[in-house]
């Protein structure tokens, strides 16, 4: 089974809630990054492709080349480096002989998203927390690919949603007992028990309905379309919470979602606020047919 590097947000919190759900959400939405392709040809040093579309040198850049003595502390520098840090990215070093000189090529990767490195054809295992090593065979060309673990998984809807019982004393505000992920609709929703995935009964507490799922995320990593499709049967149920306790309890928790309309998802609680019983980030992935 390929390691994947697991790239994580440090991005500010922008609602109310926790900072690593809002930071999950946002993961998950993104594009994934335009595939990454590096050449080395007839001995000399790895180089970015230049047939390769312009969005790709926005994700990618050379930091420099180094000699053995010189390697660590200029990885060290760069991770250490205040404006590198505040990026989320990761550091890919080529290693090369040539002409019997050993000689590193750090490139700094921009994105939060799961990489996947192959090389010759070969996927590259040993990935690292903000760092992968590839050794390149001297005298030999060779192609590296770095592609997006989340490639093919494109946003179908990135919405915010607000839960509480029908009886809840903010009624005032609109019944937001039932929501439609599908559509991001939160708010006295049309025949909810034809629309609606999501049904917060009050002392019956969250459920899905409608033929919806949920299945708890507890990786460290950020959901993502395969890891979801990935969970086993077992793992999925039609009860997200019991009944809801100081305004929905804690935020923080993070949920695979399948909706009534066969989309996957993930969905993240923010816990509560003033108003509302549970807040909750969500984005749902489109499925063979969305346009």
């Amino acid at each position: 089974m390929r390691k994947m590097a697991a790239l994580v947000l440090s991005l500010a919190m922008t609602t109310t809630g926790c900072t690593e759900t809002n930071n999950v959400i946002k993961v998950a939405a993104q594009s994934p990054i335009t595939p990454i392709v590096l050449k080395i040809v007839h001995g000399g040093l790895v180089t970015i492709a230049e047939d390769v579309p312009s969005p790709q040198a926005k994700a990618v850049a050379l930091v420099g080349v180094f000699a053995v003595d010189t390697l660590s502390s200029a990885v060290a520098s760069e991770q250490n480096n205040e404006k590198a840090m505040a990026e989320d990215a990761v550091l890919l070093l080529v290693t090369q002989t040539i002409r019997g000189q050993v000689q590193t090529s750090v490139f700094k990767i921009t994105t939060s998203h799961k990489l996947i490195v192959a090389m010759n054809g070969k996927f590259i295992e040993t990935l690292e927390p903000k760092k992968i090593t590839i050794t390149a065979e001297p005298g030999t060309d060779s192609t590296i690919v770095v592609t997006d673990a989340q490639a093919g998984q494109i946003t179908y809807i990135n919405a915010k949603i607000n839960l509480a019982p029908s009886n809840f004393a903010n009624n005032m505000l609109g019944d937001h007992s039932h929501t439609d992920l599908d559509t991001g609709r939160d708010k006295n929703l049309p025949d909810p028990n034809q629309n609606a995935d999501l049904f917060d009964s009050g002392t019956g507490g969250v459920v899905t309905v409608n033929g919806a799922k949920a299945a708890r995320w507890t990786s460290s990593d950020a959901p993502t379309l395969a890891g979801c499709e990935s969970l086993p049967k077992a793992a999925w149920t039609t009860k997200l919470y019991g009944s809801f306790q100081n305004l929905g309890g804690p935020g923080g928790d993070v949920w695979c979602v399948l909706s009534k309309q066969g989309r996957y998802g993930t969905l993240a609680s923010g816990g509560n606020n003033a108003n509302y019983a549970w807040t909750f980030g969500y984005v749902l992935w489109k499925k063979p047919g969305d346009n």
